[in-house]
């Protein structure tokens, strides 16, 4: 996170907590090691320490493949991931396993220590910092209980001579751990700011603090954790996510807008506008810190390295709506499977590259974008797996103000939590509590934002969105999926509303290849087909960028490309086939040997400890 300290504090932040016997803070510096007494009689060391627990936050972690959203690895195409052919192990890992007790560890250490300090600290320091040990201390249980579901609830620094069956600890139930985080976001909420001077952005606010209640409400109360619906969990849930709203927006926060199609595309580059809309976030800035994940997701002709590790599939690319808010399957769409690229939801054109897109990088403007087979050379689909693999690219969170050399310079902030989730949060708890009416209005906020047409009143949704359970739940899942697109969202959501049969109904995931008709564009566009590769590409692009306005582009793409709908993965095993089990993670076998009270979770390794709620 790119928060503004003295150069004492960044320095300190750099202290790799110990689970040792070691004191955390006997470390070697140029003025003689740190002694306890010195830390805790510090404001600065003070305010470092709490710097650090910002390491608890994920980054650019969107799990991308095993929501469907798009391929990113396999040699040749032909490895889809072992998650979705239901082939892990308890060895395999899970998305995002966090078993984090050396940060936990640091964070019950500020607490047994903080109060001895409050002399040497403001009043409003005091609050502040406990108030973000008592957030990251919640955060880092969410995100433990949202893979694991239960797991020991531990508040004090445990003393590693002690007697080992004291140490031992067996796991809490899921209920607990909800309701432990939920005490410790109050607490939270209690002392945190609104808001923090410019040294200091970054910082995890009362607002943040209270989404994150939410949202946390939101899990417990879910199909995942409750198969039986809870109607108390989800009036709870209601309730958080409505408290939230209200505090961001006397806060200031909001959706972001600047009036331009390319909002969802722009909010990435514009931080000082953004900052409304970015509630929870992990900040970059070049050169201090910079997040390099798009290095293999722009085309190879624009970066350095292997690209293919963010390409679309087609069950992607199919999902986006019209512009005029209608599902493509809606037969008064007017949606054409021969120019599927056409008057697209605009949220669309901000996250997909297709064949023949204008794409424009810093050094190569103006620019068109083939991903012909065997035309462009380094873009060529299915060429190999370091090229592209189902004919399209991911253009959200990429930079294109940077060319071929600046790639690495990237720096885009990292949402944890947006505005907009904060509404379709809400939405969501608003139509299992009976106010379906308010659930459309928040999903309207949205489409409305990304310039879907007004159309009848209804920004294309189906009459029946705000007054039937069903179909406003169908609406809002549409829209988290759009609205989140490559965000890292798709994946918890399908698990959340347990959901994996959407992925399984797609048998296995495809490519919309598309192959160059060499007869269409030398007969009716004069392209010289003997020429290279590069040469044809080249012809091609001029062809787009220098005709008049009158030039029909669409009738051009779709006259010199042939599409070929195939397997991404063509081995015989690459059927979809996510076991039930996999809702939930296993615990690292390691721990579990290490530990003879915790218990294994239910469908991993015989295990017997159940994450239900009920």
């Amino acid at each position: 996170m790119k928060i503004k300290f003295n150069k004492s504090l960044v320095l300190l932040g750099l202290i790799v907590l110990s689970m040792s016997c070691k004191k955390v803070f006997d470390v070697n510096h140029p003025g003689g090691p740190i002694t306890p007494e010195q830390e805790w009689g510090n404001p600065d060391f003070i305010k470092g320490y709490v710097t650090n627990f910002y390491n608890i936050l994920p980054s650019w972690n969107r799990n991308e493949e095993i929501s469907a959203e798009a391929f990113s690895g396999g040699s040749g195409g032909n490895a889809l991931n072992f998650f979705l052919t239901g082939k892990y192990t308890t060895q395999s890992g899970y998305p995002d396993r966090v078993w984090d007790w050396a940060s936990l560890r640091g964070i019950n250490n500020f607490f047994a220590n903080i109060d001895k300090s409050k002399s040497v600290l403001s009043d409003a320091d005091y609050k502040s910092l406990k108030g973000q040990a008592y957030f990251f201390r919640a955060y880092l249980y969410y995100r433990m209980v949202k893979v694991l579901g239960g797991v020991p609830i531990i508040t004090v620094v445990q003393d590693p001579t002690a007697d080992i069956n004291t140490l031992l600890v067996k796991r809490n139930t899921s209920l607990e751990c909800f309701d432990f985080i939920n005490k410790q976001l109050d607490s939270a909420i209690n002392l945190l700011p609104v808001s923090y001077d410019a040294d200091n952005t970054g910082r995890v606010t009362k607002g943040a603090a209270m989404a994150v209640k939410g949202e946390a409400l939101l899990l417990k109360a879910s199909p995942l954790f409750c198969k039986s619906p809870n109607t108390g969990y989800w009036n709870d849930a209601y309730t958080a996510l409505a408290s939230a709203k209200t505090e961001l927006d006397a806060d200031g926060y909001g959706l972001y807008t600047d009036n331009t199609a390319k909002t969802n595309e722009n909010m990435w580059y514009d931080k000082a506008g953004a900052a409304k809309e970015m509630i929870l976030s992990v900040r970059f800035h070049y050169p201090e810190k910079t997040n390099g994940f798009q290095q293999g997701q722009r085309p190879l002709t624009e970066t350095s390295g292997a690209a293919g590790s963010c390409d679309p599939t087609w069950e992607m690319v199919k999902e986006y709506p019209m512009k005029n808010g209608l599902d493509i399957s809606d037969p008064n769409s007017g949606y054409d499977p021969t120019e599927f690229w056409k008057n697209r939801d605009p949220r669309f054109y901000t996250a997909i590259v297709y064949n023949g897109a204008r794409y424009d990088f810093a050094d190569i403007t103006p620019r068109v974008q083939w991903i012909f087979n065997g035309i462009a050379g380094d873009d060529a689909y299915k060429a190999t797996a370091n090229y592209n693999i189902t004919g399209f690219y991911c253009r959200k969170g990429i930079d294109t103000t940077l060319g071929a050399v600046g790639w690495s310079h990237q720096a885009f902030d990292w949402p944890i939590i947006r505005y907009a989730e904060v509404l379709l949060n809400l939405a969501e708890a608003a139509n299992e509590t009976g106010h379906s009416g308010d659930a459309k209005n928040y999903i309207v906020q949205i489409r409305k934002r990304a310039h879907i047409d007004l159309g009848s009143g209804n920004y294309g949704l189906a009459t029946s969105v705000g007054a039937d359970y069903q179909s406003t739940l169908n609406a809002v899942m549409k829209e988290r999926e759009i609205e989140f697109a490559f965000e890292g969202k798709r994946f918890w959501d399908l698990r959340r509303r347990r959901m994996f049969s959407v992925l399984n109904s797609f048998g296995t995931l495809h490519a919309y290849g598309p192959y160059l008709n060499r007869t269409a564009a030398s007969t009716q566009y004069g392209v010289d087909i003997t020429q290279s590769n590069s040469g044809i590409a080249f012809q091609l692009s001029n062809i787009i960028v220098n005709s008049p306005a009158s030039f029909d582009r669409n009738s051009f793409l779709k006259a010199i490309t042939n599409f070929v709908y195939e397997p991404i993965d063509l081995s015989a095993t690459n059927q979809i086939q996510i076991p039930d089990s996999y809702y939930f993670g296993p615990i690292d076998p390691q721990y579990i040997l290490q530990n003879k009270n915790l218990q294994q979770n239910v469908g991993w390794d015989n295990g017997s400890f159940n994450p239900v709620i009920q």
